[in-house]
Formats: C-alpha cells, structure tokens, sequence
C-alpha cells in the first residue's frame, strides 16, 4: 500500500490515553527538512499505525523505539498487531517548550524518562511530530 504525505500522526490531533497501533515493520527514511551539521540528513524510522480508524504514519525517536523494544522485542516484524498509548508531554525542542508524544505500553508501569533519555528523544525531534 502507498501512504500519502500529509498522513503523518501530529502531537495537536491527539490526546493523552489514546492508542496506536502498529500494522508495518516500518523502514529508515531520509528526512528531507532536517540535517546533521556536517550536511547528511537526519534518517527518521517511520512505522504505520492505525489511529482512531485511521491508516498514519508515525516517526518514532530513540526513546519511543527503546520503549517497544523492550516491550516487544527488537524485530519490528513482531510489533505488528500490537498497541501503545500515547501520552503528550511538554518537552523542549530545539529551545521552545512543545507537547511531544511519548509512547507508554498497556499493562506496563509508566516509568519517567530520564534526563539522559529525554536529551536523546530532542536529538530527533523538533520536527513536525517532536516526539
């Protein structure tokens, strides 16, 4: 199936308690707004999910990946079928204060993110899902 652009989850059309679920592997894509400092693009891992219905895309950062991982293993194939629960945090980005999406798994203790881990989620973020 081809997904289109403008397909993408955004941090503004979702709520605290809302889930997602996974139905791709996902792939790397080259993200073509943001790039490192020496010029190479930022690569984003983007999986499909349903929302409310809805086929979307989501881009998952470091610290939303380590969250599934742990939970269902490091093959994606695997994550296929399974949910998460969104939860909007304010975090800063790139220097402003945005609502991002941290992913929480159903049945497992919430656990705060560190500062360490919450430093390597704005590594990926401020972009158009700051994560």
């Amino acid at each position: 199936m081809k997904l289109e652009s403008g397909t993408y989850l955004k941090t503004a059309d979702v709520k605290t308690g809302e889930s997602v679920t996974f139905r791709t592997e996902g792939e790397w894509v080259e993200n073509t707004k943001y790039t490192y400092d020496d010029g190479n693009p930022k690569n984003d891992f983007v999986i499909g999910i349903t929302y409310k219905g809805d086929q979307k895309r989501m881009r998952l950062n470091k610290t939303n990946r380590d969250i599934l991982i742990a939970a269902y293993g490091q093959e994606t194939q695997g994550w296929i079928g399974k949910s998460a629960m969104i939860v909007k945090e304010k975090m800063l980005v790139a220097g402003k204060r945005m609502d991002c999406i941290t992913l929480e798994i159903p049945g497992q203790e919430p656990k705060e993110m560190t500062k360490q881990e919450k430093d390597a989620a704005m590594e990926d973020g401020g972009q158009e899902i700051p994560f």
